[in-house]
C-alpha cells in the first residue's frame, strides 16, 4: 500500500527532475530549455512523461533497445501515421529519434527515452512558429491539432514502452509552452476558423509561457491516452480563453473527431 511519505518521495524526486529540465517555473529566463530542447531550431513546446525515479537507470542502450526503439519510428493516432522521427540518435543521457536536417542540428522535432524510462518530446516548428508578416511584424503561433497529437501519439509510445518495463507507475506528465504571451492559436479542425481569416475571433495569449503537471496513477489504456491528449487540448484552449475543442473537426467526414489530416508535418 502506497503510503504518503512514498507519495511524497515521488514528487520530490519529480520535482528535481523538473529543475533539471528547466520545466519547474515559468519565471526561469532558460523555460523549456533544458534536456534535449536547445537542439530544436525553434522551441516551442516540450512534453516530458517521468517515472516514479527519474534519477534511476532502468533501460540500458544496447543493441536490442536500439532494435525496439527504431522500429517505433512511426505510429497511427486516428487513422493518421505520425513520424517521430528520421533516424535514430545517441546522446549522453538519452536515446533519441530525431526529425531534423541531415545528420545536423538543429532538430525539427525529437522523441528521447532516458535511462531512467522518462519520455521527452520536443516538437519544435511543429509544435509552432514564428515568421514575419507582410507588415514586417513578428507573428507566432501555436499548432493545437498538432500538439493534441503528438501528445497522443507519445503516449502510445510510452505504453509499448511499458510493456518492455512494467516499472511506469505512477507518472507524471509536462506539458509545457515556451513564448506564449500574443502568440495566435491556429491548426484547427474543419469548420472552425484560422488566426488568418476574418471569421477568427480568438485573441493572442495572454500568458508570457504555459506549464501544465498531470499525475497519472496507472498506465492509461487506449481510451484513457485519448482522454489525456484531448484534456491537454483544452488546457491550451483555456489559456487563448476558448473552450470549444477546436482540435476536433467542426464538419465534414470527421465531424466531432480529431482532424488528423491537418497535423503539421
Amino acid at each position: 500500500m502506497t503510503t504518503l511519505a512514498d507519495s511524497e518521495l515521488v514528487r520530490a524526486r519529480w520535482r528535481r527532475a523538473l529543475h533539471g529540465h528547466a520545466l519547474d517555473d515559468v519565471r526561469r529566463a532558460d523555460f523549456a530549455l533544458g534536456g534535449l530542447a536547445p537542439r530544436l531550431r525553434e522551441p516551442t513546446v516540450q512534453v516530458l512523461l517521468l517515472p516514479p525515479d527519474p534519477e534511476g537507470e532502468v533501460f540500458s542502450f544496447d543493441d536490442e533497445l536500439w532494435a525496439w526503439i527504431d522500429a517505433q519510428k512511426t505510429v497511427a493516432v486516428g487513422g493518421r501515421t505520425i513520424r517521430f522521427g528520421d533516424q535514430s540518435y545517441p546522446t549522453a543521457h538519452a536515446a533519441a529519434l530525431v526529425r531534423g536536417y541531415g545528420n545536423r542540428e538543429p532538430w525539427s522535432s525529437y522523441l528521447a527515452v532516458h535511462r531512467s524510462g522518462a519520455i521527452e518530446l520536443g516538437l519544435g516548428d511543429r509544435g509552432g512558429w514564428e515568421r514575419q508578416n507582410r507588415e514586417g511584424e513578428t507573428v507566432r503561433m501555436f499548432n493545437l491539432i498538432s500538439i493534441v497529437a503528438y501528445t497522443w501519439a507519445m503516449l502510445m509510445f510510452s505504453a509499448a514502452l511499458n510493456e518492455r518495463d512494467a516499472r511506469s507507475s505512477p507518472r507524471q506528465l509536462t506539458i509545457a509552452l515556451r513564448g506564449t504571451r500574443g502568440a495566435l492559436l491556429g491548426n484547427v479542425g474543419e469548420g472552425w476558423a484560422e488566426p488568418d481569416s476574418f471569421q477568427n475571433t480568438v485573441s493572442g495569449c495572454l500568458e508570457e509561457h504555459l506549464l501544465w503537471h498531470l499525475s497519472i496513477d496507472e498506465p492509461p489504456d487506449d481510451a484513457g491516452q485519448k482522454q489525456l491528449a484531448f484534456g491537454v487540448g483544452d488546457r491550451i484552449e483555456d489559456a487563448w480563453g476558448v473552450t470549444e475543442s477546436r482540435y476536433l473537426a467542426r464538419v465534414g467526414d470527421r465531424d466531432g473527431q480529431l482532424d488528423v489530416r491537418r497535423i503539421a508535418e
